[in-house]
């Protein structure tokens, strides 16, 4: 076997020289950032590929242009007007006001008004530079916005070509302070107002999420990247290729009243310039030419529009593979390259295969950014066409060098290659023995009637014999204490079926170890045995095991606390209320006798049903609100509590184990108004909303004190244990002759 992998070895040799070497040598490139701006032109052609799509609705940009700008007859444009056009916006009140204009200091006339604009708009968002620029200056944001922390960065990350491919969520100012970029602050502030905010994942890692988006910072050498600058919070962007552009409208329609009705309402407003003189353009992967670069305002547009699609529509960031996955990558197609190169002996097969070889790649690539992964392309593709290159040309040399080999060894004596070939031999076993003795298996051989032939190191040091104490000792009998166990042994070894068993054996250190040993016939009578300790695994099988049943029998204490518990008590509180009145009221009291009947034969079926381990019997063919009714109206039937029930929402049917937990929750908390609170009145809530559902259960009782401690509580733990199970929150309000609120919130 060993000659024939080293045959293979060498029949491939130069494919498998040139595979690796070439890999390494783009790696190296790569990670020296000399295939960066090749990689990043890639990028942008795939970006320029991508299907075209439609303006995303939540944005609408107020844009100021060169006509605007000659209409005013200055620039910057007065407070005075910048307060107008913030007023005339805020009337159709959107959601959030972005101006992406500095103002950091007055504008006169009209400063005071823009002031008192500035104070009365909660949601407006103004912007101030926070790295410094090659003169080192930066630029403040208005005194106002920033005490009420209004204010946002309006830096960008521009490659060493000059495009924007990346975007900061927040970076640090010159304090130390964490301030939010100008597109994320506004994407924030709309989500906010949804209930959607970020969520911590990964401290170390700095991954949090956002609605149905997970974010991770972008790493030095992620994607074509190689030493890039990281500082702050950047991700990758992935803009949209616009049909239209964003829904916009300029500043002189706005002043004018020509703003249609509801434009912004509830809506992202960003107030910028377009204007060519004002020099505020950025080039992105989707500029071909200078006329197409994107104002500043639109790329604030698109990376709030990618965070709003990211958290809300859950559409793909860009994420990268991690640093050794690329590797391999490169790897993957130099081998490829070089199978190619090796196999092929045409140039000109060779040629089309790397041709092929090439259109998949990116085919493969294009497809991943579709879903969301920028794959390299540059270094594998380089690794492909070289490595057919190499492996093509070392084959032509090694046919050279063959001929010369076989011309010299007709030359050599009989003696000499005797000799080779028994070093080789030599070297073959020495291999095979330090292969053997190393591998974490335990190896034996042995004869047909069981005598022990050989046994590798692992076997000696998991037994605790060596091959020499062994042969001189009845090891069956050593080993296995049990004759029956020997015995199945002994047949296991006989038979040498290649079947896996699993024993038990004692070591000579006396502790047992579970292994699993396999036997395997050879020539001349000898069979091999292969085995592997499986302790660890018997070890975590059985604590499994364990842990499923003590989940096991929590849930039936839970099932039974849940069911019969409460039809107990219930039967008692009957029977208590009959007695009490049996001698002057016979006929009320035979009612409550009934009702205890009733309570039996409900509380029996419900036992039943819970041995078929089912849906409780008051959830069968029917909804939670119904079952929730019905159980509220049983529990009050006596009159002596008042008893109240709504549905907020629009009902819909819910995930099954959802309703069940939900329904004992709601019957524990029913049953302990009734055992407890010596209430008068009782009333159940169900509130559906677009993604969580809310039991509340609410009456006018005597409260407890939930500081102090309890000793008997286990409905309370019960009710607790199953809002957790299905990842819901529990929320118990009382206070002492205040009643008691128990509610239960799950997304659904």
């Amino acid at each position: 076997m060993w000659a024939t992998v080293k045959q293979r070895i060498h029949q491939w040799r130069g494919a498998l020289i040139v595979a690796p070497a070439v890999a390494g040598a783009l790696v190296a490139l790569r990670l020296a950032g000399s295939l960066q701006l090749l990689e990043l032109v890639a990028l942008d052609q795939l970006f320029r590929l991508r299907p075209l799509e439609a303006a995303d609705p939540r944005i609408v940009i107020v844009t100021i242009d060169e006509p605007d700008i000659k209409r005013l007859g200055r620039w910057p444009m007065s407070d005075a007007v910048l307060a107008r056009l913030i007023s005339l916006i805020k009337q159709q009140q959107p959601r959030a006001i972005g101006f992406d204009l500095f103002r950091n200091m007055p504008v006169e006339p009209g400063h005071q008004e823009l002031l008192r604009i500035f104070a009365s708009t909660k949601n407006l968002i103004g912007i101030e530079k926070v790295v410094s620029s090659a003169e080192g200056n930066t630029i403040e944001g208005p005194a106002i916005l920033r005490q009420r922390g209004q204010v946002s960065a309006s830096d960008f990350v521009l490659d060493i070509d000059g495009r924007l491919r990346r975007n900061l969520l927040y970076l640090r100012t010159e304090n130390n302070q964490v301030i939010l970029s100008f597109g994320a602050k506004l994407a924030f502030t709309y989500l906010t107002s949804a209930g959607i905010t970020p969520q911590d994942i990964n401290l170390d890692k700095s991954q949090f999420r956002l609605g149905k988006a997970v974010f991770t910072p972008l790493q030095l050498n992620d994607g074509g990247y190689s030493q890039t600058d990281a500082g702050g919070y950047q991700i990758l962007s992935n803009f949209r290729r616009l049909r239209h552009g964003f829904h916009s409208i300029s500043m002189t329609e706005v002043l004018q009243g020509q703003m249609p009705a509801n434009l912004v309402r509830d809506r992202i407003v960003l107030i910028g310039s377009t204007a060519e003189s004002v020099n505020d353009r950025f080039y992105t992967s989707f500029t071909v030419s200078p006329d197409t670069a994107s104002a500043g305002v639109e790329v604030h547009a698109q990376l709030i529009s990618q965070l709003l699609s990211a958290a809300i529509e859950g559409r793909p960031l860009l994420r990268t593979w991690s640093e050794p996955l690329e590797g391999l990558w490169i790897l993957l197609w130099s081998a490829i390259g070089a199978v190619w190169g090796w196999r092929f002996q045409s140039p000109r097969r060779t040629a089309i295969a790397v041709l092929l070889g090439g259109g998949v790649l990116f085919g493969v690539a294009y497809l991943l950014f579709l879903a969301g992964w920028w794959l390299i392309v540059i270094p594998p593709s380089l690794a492909l066409v070289t490595a057919a290159s190499l492996s093509s040309g070392y084959q032509l040399w090694e046919n050279l060098k063959l001929s010369h080999r076989q011309l010299a060894d007709y030359s050599r004596t009989l003696e000499q290659q005797v000799a080779e070939r028994t070093e080789a031999l030599q070297q073959q076993k020495e291999l095979l023995q330090t292969i053997v003795d190393h591998i974490p298996v335990m190896i034996t051989l042995y004869d047909a009637d069981g005598r022990i032939l050989f046994i590798n190191r692992e076997l000696e040091r998991c037994l605790g014999w060596s091959q020499v104490e062994l042969e001189s000792i009845d090891w069956l009998a050593e080993c296995y204490l049990d004759p029956d166990q020997s015995q199945q042994n002994l047949e296991h070894m006989v038979g040498a079926t290649g079947k896996w068993l699993d024993l038990r054996i004692k070591a000579r250190s006396g502790d047992y170890l579970n292994i699993t040993w396999a036997n395997i016939p050879l020539s001349n009578g000898v069979s091999i045995g292969i085995g592997q300790d499986i302790t660890e695994r018997k070890q975590a099988e059985e604590a499994s095991i364990l842990a499923s049943v003590l989940e096991e029998r929590n849930r039936m204490a839970r099932e039974i606390h849940d069911t019969l518990a409460q039809t107990l008590t219930s039967i008692i509180l009957q029977l208590e209320a009959a007695k009490q009145i049996v001698e002057e009221q016979p006929q009320a009291a035979q009612v409550h006798i009934g009702r205890a009947g009733d309570f039996a034969r409900a509380g029996l079926a419900e036992a039943r049903r819970s041995v078929r381990a089912l849906r409780p019997g008051v959830l069968e063919g029917s909804n939670l609100a119904d079952a929730l009714q019905r159980c509220l109206k049983q529990i009050t039937s006596d009159g002596l509590i008042g008893a109240e029930f709504c549905v907020q929402g629009n009902s819909r049917p819910l995930a099954p184990d959802l309703e069940v937990e939900l329904l004992r929750i709601g019957q524990e908390a029913m049953s302990n108004v009734l055992k407890h609170a010596q209430a008068s009145r009782l009333s159940v809530e169900l509130s559906f909303a677009a993604d969580q559902v809310r039991l509340c259960i609410q009456d006018d009782g005597k409260g407890l004190e939930l500081a102090l401690p309890r000793q008997d509580c286990f409905g309370l733990i019960s009710m607790q244990e199953r809002v957790e199970r299905i990842g819901g929150q529990l929320m118990i309000t009382s206070s002492p002759g205040q009643g008691t609120q128990v509610i239960a919130t799950v997304s659904a």
